[in-house]
């Protein structure tokens, strides 16, 4: 079975630890709903990119490591 890589555990808890703290940041007015939904879908996709590696590592002929060709 195919696994993520240790520092791909690691950066996906701090993804999530990130998102905690920035959902304690934005304060609770108006726009809180807006504002979270746009900064957590850049968390989002960083923890997405994450991710992919292990398709990558999977079907290497069909997608590419970050950072190769």
């Amino acid at each position: 079975m195919a696994t993520l890589a240790e520092q791909e555990v690691k950066a996906l808890d701090l993804t999530g630890q990130l998102a905690d703290v920035v959902s304690e940041i934005v304060h609770h007015g108006p726009t809180r709903h807006m504002d979270l939904t746009e900064i957590l879908g850049h968390i989002h996709a960083i923890q997405n990119a994450i991710l992919a590696q292990l398709a990558a590592r999977q079907y290497p002929d069909n997608y590419r490591l970050l950072g190769e060709k």
